[in-house]
């Protein structure tokens, strides 16, 4: 029996993600609130406390691919979900310090298997002949979840108190949960790979995963800094900014995955690149309000074309089986490269004007146009084709 694009697996694991990222998004500004505002935490233990949850997700990328491949990779989602589920509900019970870190620690271990695990759960669902687009319906939820997540998760704060906040995020990832359960995949005989180390990364998904490395470099440098960035400028419209981001993320995704399936990968990265080559120096030394909002609707753009573009690729150069390594590796170039972004931006930032820094990062974005053009499109071509082959 031939797949169908929206089937109920598929409708499930893009709704639950959906409201995965709003429970996330909505917890990540109002955390800090929290911590210095409640508990008097202060700012430089915040950072840190903030900090433990990328650290942790990061080293538990590769072990989650691992786990993801060798087993049910349904049962692997589901019990991690229900950890990130678990976890929100402890956050208002922890008032110390180095509990709230452990705590943060043990959130994104969590959230890192949990968030490896949906899109090897979409490829297995949808026809393989509509994975392009596929990926991209399913990775609209994160934008979406931007949005919709910080807003609510700000007005429950702001009108009904932190516990009401603690409670109604707890009570979207609970909901994430319920829906996830219509996820249910066969089960599959599995053949289990003895463990070791270099198995937890992919060799077929390092080419794109470095070109997202950079990419990821300015979107953390937008997300982390732009609100700072707006406030040099004396623009006070970074609610409208988002919005605009989010909104032609979402956009981009909804009109030009299905390109993905007719095979129009190298003109999409080629798009997708120079919008973002041309959306970082525009951000950087954009002079008006409306200027601002522009910058961030391209570079919206751009991203939304990378992101589920390359996506889709690393799942196409892998078999089934091997998907959980891929999808892994290549969300590791994700974390480091929104890590790297922020610590490279905060350096700088001392020194020279972000203006000037956002400018800077196209460089970056041509290094990674580069390693497209001559290593990973080619890569892809070849080892696509020869699987293709072999199936």
């Amino acid at each position: 029996m031939q797949k169908k694009l929206w089937s109920k697996e598929f409708t499930a694991i893009a709704s639950s993600n959906l409201l995965m990222a709003w429970a996330f998004y909505a917890l990540m500004p109002t955390l800090p609130i929290y911590l210095t505002r409640d508990l008097k935490v202060s700012h430089g233990h915040t950072g840190l406390v903030m900090a433990a949850f990328s650290i942790s997700a990061i080293l538990i990328r590769p072990f989650a691919g691992y786990l993801i491949d060798n087993y049910h990779r349904f049962l692997v989602f589901i019990l991690s979900l229900s950890l990130v589920t678990v976890v929100y509900g402890i956050y208002p019970l922890v008032n110390g310090v180095a509990a709230m870190f452990l705590l943060r620690l043990i959130h994104g271990a969590t959230w890192g298997i949990c968030s490896s695990s949906t899109a090897p759960l979409v490829a297995d669902a949808v026809p393989a002949e509509r994975l392009g687009e596929g990926i991209g319906i399913y990775a609209m939820s994160i934008p979406v979840g931007m949005t919709i997540g910080p807003m609510f998760g700000f007005e429950i704060l702001k009108g009904h108190g932190s516990d009401m906040m603690f409670l109604s995020v707890l009570g979207i990832s609970f909901l994430s949960l319920l829906i996830a359960f219509f996820a249910k995949t066969p089960f599959k005989a599995i053949t289990r790979k003895k463990f070791f180390l270099i198995n937890l990364f992919h060799r077929r998904a390092l080419p794109l995963s470095l070109c997202m490395f950079f990419i990821m470099i300015a979107y953390g440098a937008i997300i982390v800094f732009v609100g700072v960035h707006a406030a040099q400028k004396g623009f006070s419209n970074v609610g409208t900014f988002f919005l605009c981001f989010a909104a032609t993320l979402f956009l981009s995704r909804v009109f030009l995955s299905k390109l993905f399936d007719k095979g129009y990968i190298f003109q999409l990265i080629l798009v997708g690149v120079a919008l973002v080559a041309v959306g970082m120096p525009w951000l950087g030394y954009a002079w008006n309000p409306t200027q601002f909002l522009v910058a961030g609707m391209i570079n919206g753009f751009g991203f939304g074309i990378l992101m589920p573009t390359c996506q889709a690729a690393i799942n196409n150069l892998v078999d089934s089986r091997e998907r959980g390594a891929a999808n892994s590796t290549y969300l590791v170039s994700y974390d480091l490269g929104m890590g790297a972004g922020s610590l490279l931006v905060g350096f700088l930032s001392d020194k020279i004007g972000l203006g000037e820094i956002y400018g800077y990062i196209t460089f970056l974005i041509m290094l990674s146009a580069a390693i497209f053009v001559f290593k990973a499109i080619p890569h892809y071509h070849r080892n696509r084709l020869k699987d293709s082959a072999g199936r």
